[in-house]
């Protein structure tokens, strides 16, 4: 299990489902962390600018906003990343 939800490592996880599987939507990308990361209580408590969803949620909806991904590696569509 891994630790530490940071942009960086949700980004390499995301890269890693998408080798295997060629694309992924947000919302299957942020089911599958509660799985493959040890969540804190930090991670899990409510987003204060987004009061609707956990801080760890927050994190993978900004990897969207911050365009936080090599665009040559991975597009993002209508809620779908994918491997190019």
């Amino acid at each position: 299990m891994r630790r530490n939800i940071t942009e960086d490592n949700l980004l390499k996880f995301l890269q890693e489902i998408l080798a295997v599987e060629g694309e992924i939507s947000l919302q299957d990308f942020i089911k599958r962390i509660p799985e493959a990361f040890e969540l804190s209580d930090e991670d899990l408590k409510k987003s204060s600018t987004r009061p609707n969803e956990c801080v760890y949620e927050q994190r993978c909806r900004n990897l969207v906003s911050h365009k936080n991904f090599p665009n040559n590696l991975i597009s993002y569509e209508n809620c779908i990343f994918r491997s190019r």
